[in-house]
């Protein structure tokens, strides 16, 4: 291995560990950290083309798919600031002699990380839910999932969203076909997945859901049977790749999410008054304003949601980093002024997480394992 790649790993390892160390100590994880992880990484991936060891189709696919990644992440309030920070400078330093034998997924080294931190993490926190409820306990919480208000539209708006991404699939294969472009499968999959969630966004955003189902779903089918032959193998090389992801999506961020949530809120969720709020305290429950017609503002709740933090009408979001000294501030003068008093200024709690730790994990099992730790039993 070259010197320069020992040299990345050790540097590696110092930043996650520092990084856990200072979570676990002052719950936070330092610039420090983050950035000379992500310098250090993008100083890494120069090296490797230089070298020979990486193209530099490779690296830029690394650098930028990884930043993505992270980034949706961050979006959707699952990682905070500066554990998104952290995760895509520990991608971009993994040294990529290590991953030259593996497959084209365990090779591309962010999906690989984040695959190493979050199934252990979700293994420890159903095991943990799972010792700490009861079998009804755990009964209530699986048929609460069918006892939503909006499960049926739920259900269809999976429907509807499978065979959006279906369609841009094929508008993608199309697009790269015209231009004479080959990419190899992860690669497509990584451009389908990257286009799916930019146009899902701004669907949300201008309210295009009716448009979306009722009218591009609609043109997209007609060009999957204009432009798929009519055989099962045509139709599976198409669309199964994309199939067993999207319904391994349903399967854990759907049915899975919602009872995992169950079990929380009845384990590890704490109901307290917004006056008693504190600095870092993590929300169970999002609070919404919205604006009427006639220009009056209310407030409301929602339950725990993977929210949009662009969005400037979620005043206090699920994000894991908790809320700040300034928020806490906004929300107690929004309480005193009788703007909750519709949820009688209450609030859930959850139980606060120190992420850095799993990823200290993560980047441990991808170096051992050379891609994501079920290939050491391969």
């Amino acid at each position: 291995m070259l010197s320069y790649q020992n040299l990345s790993i050790v540097l590696l390892l110092l930043f996650c560990l520092s990084a856990t160390y200072t979570d676990l100590r002052e719950r936070k994880i330092k610039n420090f950290c983050s950035y000379g992880a992500i310098y250090a990484g993008i100083l890494c991936q120069v090296i490797s083309v230089l070298s020979g060891s990486s193209t530099l189709l490779g690296s830029v696919v690394t650098l930028l798919g990884g930043f993505f990644i992270v980034l949706v992440l961050y979006w959707f309030g699952i990682f905070a600031a500066g554990d998104a920070k952290l995760v895509w400078g520990a991608s971009l330093l993994m040294p990529v002699g290590l991953f030259t034998e593996a497959n084209a997924f365990a090779q591309y080294t962010p999906a690989a990380l984040i695959f190493n931190i979050f199934v252990p993490y979700c293994l420890i926190f159903v095991v943990y839910l799972f010792i700490k409820t009861k079998t009804l306990q755990k009964w209530e919480a699986f048929l609460a999932i069918f006892r939503q208000e909006d499960f049926r539209k739920q259900i269809f708006d999976l429907i509807f969203r499978l065979i959006f991404l279906l369609g841009v699939r094929v508008l993608v294969m199309l697009s790269l076909d015209w231009l004479g472009v080959e990419l190899e499968l992860w690669y497509q999959l990584l451009l389908v997945l990257s286009l799916y969630f930019i146009l899902s966004y701004y669907v949300k955003k201008f309210g295009l859901e009716k448009v979306r189902n009722y009218v591009v779903c609609i043109v997209l089918i007609e060009l999957m049977v204009i432009t798929t032959p009519w055989t099962l193998s045509a139709w599976s090389e198409a669309y199964v790749p994309l199939l067993k992801i999207y319904l391994v999506y349903i399967a854990i961020f759907f049915f899975a999410r919602h009872f995992v949530q169950n079990l929380d809120s009845m384990v590890l969720d704490r109901e307290i008054d917004l006056s008693d709020l504190k600095k870092g305290m993590v929300p169970a429950e999002q609070i919404v304003k919205t604006e009427g017609d006639d220009g009056e503002v209310t407030y409301s709740k929602k339950d725990f949601a993977l929210p949009n933090v662009l969005n400037p009408n979620i005043i206090l979001g699920t994000l894991p980093g908790g809320v700040s000294k300034e928020k806490v501030a906004e929300l107690k003068r929004l309480s005193e002024e009788g703007e909750f008093e519709d949820f009688d200024n209450k609030i859930r709690i959850q139980r606060s997480v120190r992420f850095a730790p799993m990823i200290c994990l993560g980047v441990i099992l991808t170096l051992l394992c050379r891609g994501p730790f079920f290939m050491f039993f391969q």
